[in-house]
């Protein structure tokens, strides 16, 4: 037993799994009692803190329970996952699951599941679906599998309640629904819109645009209404036509374009654009210079999602960076709650960050 120190997983979460694993390997049953915090920190050469967070954390779970000068006790025997635990990683459309690797998006949140799957010691078999496909499997053929569902359409919420009353063991990464108590691990979508409108009025602006992909993507869906909420709290008008659904979600298509430069050509123009994706941002960068207008001294910009090559356009762009590689080890993490009948909380949203680069600044127009 021993904390890697070199791994990305925090120490406290490694802590946790050693535990579990001890509880296994001793065969240890309710009520037995287990080492205390200062025995654990000199084992695993941790400090007491860490270890104090983890035992916290399993008693939430209801794995441990902790008495006041007596110690602490096994309280329910933790259940782990099988050394072949089939994992099926569940994309939008069988041909996206191909690119993951490249891609953007799902590429970073691949690389924090492995991550996480090596730090924790599984053994899974990878299979690679398409939730087009994979909804109309029964849910008996999946029970015994578990799935991690990346960023499923609004449509897909009746089939994921089913697969959860059936008991599917699942996480959905990228998506969640206020409507809906499903194990999803979401970045916070709807603060991180609102956080780019406050951003843009405290830089001076008051005419902000926004342009997204389709909001039948719950995620786009709440950066929709995180603008609007954004717009509303500072008492701005924004017109309905300033409001643009491409009908892509990686290149504008031709009716959005046409409302983009049905905007630009308007007297009273906004002075800042949101593209809530980042494709969509590089296409409208593009535009603008095709157009003859400059970044940021016409038109501030700021992106949604922060791929290296955000910093290498002309000019950089100012971008919210989700945190992708967290988002697919806390998915892992919480699967694994999932696997031992523990999934509060439900939903899990995770921070947004503001990168400021120079594709904004104060605007020019009155």
């Amino acid at each position: 037993m021993r904390v890697n120190r070199a791994s990305q997983v925090p120490r406290f979460e490694q802590v946790k799994q050693i535990v579990r694993q001890f509880i296994l390997d001793n065969n240890l049953r309710p009520g037995d009692l287990l080492p205390s915090e200062r025995e654990w920190a000199q084992r695993l050469q941790v400090s007491q803190m860490t270890v104090n967070r983890a035992l916290k954390e399993l008693e939430q779970e209801g794995i441990l329970s902790r008495l006041v000068g007596k110690g602490t006790f096994v309280l329910r025997p933790p259940v782990m996952i099988p050394p072949r635990q089939s994992l099926v990683l569940v994309f939008p459309f069988a041909e996206t699951a191909a690119l993951t690797a490249e891609n953007i998006y799902y590429g970073p949140i691949l690389q924090g599941i492995l991550s996480a799957l090596a730090d924790v010691g599984w053994m899974v078999q990878f299979w690679k679906m398409g939730f087009d496909r994979l909804r109309h499997f029964p849910p008996e053929t999946l029970a015994q599998r578990a799935l991690l569902i990346f960023a499923p359409f609004e449509d897909a919420l009746p089939v994921l309640a089913e697969w959860w009353q059936a008991g599917v063991p699942f996480v959905v990464i990228g998506a969640s629904w206020k409507e809906a108590s499903l194990p999803c691990v979401d970045s916070d979508n709807f603060s991180a819109a609102q956080k780019v409108v406050d951003f843009l009025v405290e830089l001076g602006h008051r005419r902000i645009a926004l342009l997204t992909g389709p909001r039948d993507a719950p995620n786009t869906r709440d950066r929709w209404e995180g603008f609007l909420a954004g717009v509303k709290k500072h008492r701005l008008t924004v017109p309905l036509e300033w409001l643009i659904e491409s009908e892509h979600s990686t290149l504008i298509s031709a009716k959005a374009k046409e409302q983009l430069r049905s905007a630009l050509r308007q007297s009273s123009r906004p002075t800042a654009w949101f593209v809530a994706g980042y494709y969509l941002a590089a296409h409208v960068l593009r535009l603008l210079k095709t157009e003859g207008w400059r970044v940021p001294e016409d038109f501030s910009l700021v992106a949604f999602d922060d791929p290296p090559s955000a910093t290498f356009l002309e000019p950089p762009l100012t971008t919210m960076r989700q945190p992708l590689v967290e988002l697919g080890r806390r998915a892992v993490f919480k699967l694994l709650s999932v696997l031992e009948g523990e999934v509060e909380p439900a939903v899990e949203k995770l921070p947004v960050e503001l990168v400021v680069r120079a594709s904004t600044s104060s605007p020019a127009q009155s």
